[in-house]
């Protein structure tokens, strides 16, 4: 009996011994896990597996998974029981290569895993939150997912599907040599930092945008927009236009590390080669004065027109002048005449001479609607880019990588729509935007009242005001509506009515649908960024790490003798003590200065007195204070104790009173009343 009782023994201590092995050995690489199921102390046959893993005499285990049958995984683990009853391990194979969700054993939901298994729920919808991953999770594998576990989980597909990792980067000039496979005819280049292999810059434009530029409105919108991925911050450049059909679209993109100068002139260099006429002296430029980019237009495109955003000089005049001063600024940058514009300004010089000098700094020709040059086709503003930017808002959450490629999809979806409409456009002459603005300014020509001159000159007479109209060959309006627009303003319809004339032979060019069906002819070309090959030749820049809780300026605890003057003149009570006695301000003068005077010091909430807060406040009920948090108090008129006098106790419930009195000598404080 005895010899079968120690036989047992040993086969128990074998088997737990094992268990422990094994437990050990997952603990270190994959995690906890709680029992082993899978292993079967009979001997035999293969058993079936149980919880992804099967064993063979307590002394084998190895993957059994469902795909692991079909194509076998190397992991097996053995182990023995050698003379001196230690157990050793004597084959270990601990890479798996079969899907971890197959390994339902496993206890810990780590975030790792959970990427893997909720992938596929991430990757079609983006969006979806937390909770709903957690149901998810809890209703497919029956068990329970931490919020935190879940929340980095899909920050992990989230960052592989935007490319906000750092391994993406080096798949950057592998998208641009597919980009230059699919598009020969396209301007594509990147470039590193000059000291490092780290990613700096990229510019994409391809040919069909390029292409269709002479037959859309000679109007290009320039704007930099930062992106959302807050590890690898960058800028997305955007130059866009306006075509026929008053649809805005994107000619070139870049993406770059910073807004500044240098990547402006670098944009426009590669905008010049990629788009044939954008440096032509009839083109106009629209930005908001932002970093760099005035002297970049100027440098590179010395003869083209470059307006200013009346948005952004707008805001502008409100901050610095006020209100008052942007109700003048509207009046102003909508004058139709030299004259007009010389009386606002005076005008605004005598209401505020600063706000005069600064707005007479700025040359006319850059915002004033008589002195601009060329047409600006309604848009006073830089409303053709940040539309843009606001559109492609989605993407720029994502790296460098992923952004790339969006926008390129983005242009190519966008261009095959405009494609589809201009094969509907055969048989009208204009496009669907030029009728409809013709159809309003007709309206308002049938109230006016026509003094013909000559066959092109007459005087348009409305409600509020008069207008010269020259027709042909010169075709102008004082109004200033038909130099904006190229099409023909409610003055220069009401004469060709009465002179029984069509009012379509004033319309442009780009207004037409022939220019509009050529513009559009050309289409994208569809890349695949599936499987992207590595290449040490453009690395991740350093990331940008989060920083931690911004600190505040608290109330100085009992003892402390410090006010919010004292947290910035002197620092820390840390760092104030490290100096040495000698080189210390005197804590009487931190009190008073400047700051000191300046800041208003911080009251309590319950009794108005500077120096402490309702926490350490004396006239809160004790009864719902921690007994820490308990003063000491040696009556109700305190002697020498700070911040005490009769008029806190004032008005007490004497309920309180007693109350207060007893729960002090519980926990040992001492009173007398």
């Amino acid at each position: 009996m005895d010899d079968e009782n120690n036989s047992m023994d040993d086969s128990q201590e074998e088997e737990i011994g094992a268990e422990e092995l094994w437990r050990r050995h997952v603990q270190s690489n994959s995690g906890a896990l709680q029992n082993l199921a899978g292993v079967s102390p009979e001997a035999g046959s293969r058993p079936v597996p149980q919880n992804g893993f099967c064993g063979e005499n307590g002394r084998r285990l190895e993957c059994a998974g469902e795909e692991a049958l079909q194509n076998p995984c190397p992991f097996r683990i053995r182990w023995k029981l050698d003379k001196k009853k230690t157990w050793t391990i004597s084959v270990l194979a601990s890479k798996h290569v079969c899907p971890s969700h197959l390994h339902t054993w496993r206890s810990a939901a780590d975030a790792k895993w959970l990427a893997e298994v909720l992938a596929i729920k991430v990757t079609s919808n983006p969006k979806i939150g937390v909770g709903q991953l957690r149901d998810t999770f809890r209703t497919e594998y029956g068990r329970q997912a931490s919020y935190k576990s879940t929340w980095h989980g899909r920050e992990i597909v989230l960052s592989h599907m935007g490319g906000c990792d750092a391994k993406s980067f080096q798949s950057i000039s592998a998208v641009c040599a597919r980009l230059k496979a699919v598009d020969p005819n396209g301007h594509v280049d990147w470039e590193p930092q000059p000291d490092s292999r780290a990613f700096k810059r990229m510019f994409v434009c391809p040919s069909a945008s390029g292409r269709a530029f002479p037959y859309i409105r000679p109007h290009v919108g320039l704007d930099a927009s930062h992106s959302k991925n807050q590890r690898y911050p960058s800028f997305i450049m955007l130059a866009t236009c306006l075509d026929g059909n008053n649809n805005i679209s994107i000619i070139a993109y870049a993406i770059v590390d910073r807004e500044n100068e240098e990547n402006w002139v670098w944009f426009l260099v590669h905008l010049r080669g990629a788009v044939a006429g954008i440096d032509s002296p009839e083109i106009q430029y629209v930005s908001d004065r932002c970093k760099g980019i005035i002297n970049a237009v100027r440098n590179i495109f010395p003869g083209a027109s470059h307006v200013h955003c009346t948005i952004h000089l707008q805001r502008n005049v409100k901050q610095r002048f006020g209100t008052e001063m942007e109700k003048f600024f509207k009046v102003l940058h909508r004058c139709k005449t030299e004259e007009r514009y010389k009386q606002v300004l005076e005008a605004i010089t005598e209401k505020n001479p600063e706000c005069g000098q600064y707005l007479s700094n700025i040359p006319p020709a850059l915002y004033v609607m008589y002195a601009v040059r060329h047409p600006r086709f309604g848009h006073t503003t830089s409303n053709i880019v940040e539309i843009a930017n606001s559109v492609i808002l989605p993407i720029r959450s994502y790296g460098p990588l992923r952004m790339c490629i969006e926008l390129y999809l983005y242009m190519m979806e966008q261009k095959a729509k405009q494609h589809r409409l201009s094969l509907t456009l055969n048989e009208e002459r204009l496009t669907p935007y030029a009728p409809r603005f013709m159809a309003t300014q007709e309206e308002n020509a049938g109230r006016m009242r026509v003094r013909i001159a000559s066959l092109n000159e007459a005087l348009v007479q409305s409600s509020t005001d008069d207008f010269v109209v020259t027709l042909l060959p010169e075709s102008k309006c004082t109004c200033l509506v038909f130099k904006d627009m190229c099409l023909p303003c409610s003055h220069i319809i009401a004469f060709e009515k009465e002179m029984r004339l069509s009012s379509e032979r004033h319309v442009g060019v780009m207004w037409t649908s022939a220019a509009f069906r050529i513009a559009h002819l050309e289409t994208f070309h569809p890349v695949d960024t599936s499987n992207l090959p590595i290449s040490a030749s453009c690395m991740a820049p350093t990331p940008v790490l989060k920083r931690g809780r911004r600190r505040t300026n608290r109330i100085a605890g009992p003892g402390e003798h410090r006010s919010s003057a004292t947290n910035l003149l002197a620092g820390s009570s840390e760092n104030r003590s490290l100096e040495p006695e000698e080189h210390q301000m005197p804590m009487e003068l931190l009190l008073v200065g400047p700051i000191a005077q300046q800041r208003t010091p911080r009251l309590c909430s319950i009794c108005k007195q500077p120096g402490h807060d309702r926490r350490t406040c004396g006239r809160q009920q004790l009864g719902n204070r921690h007994p820490s948090q308990h003063s000491t108090l040696t009556g109700v008129e305190s002697q020498g104790v700070e911040g005490w006098s009769p008029k806190l106790w004032k008005g007490w419930n004497p309920k309180v009173w007693k109350s207060t009195i007893q729960l002090m000598m519980i926990v040992g404080r001492r009173t007398s009343v």
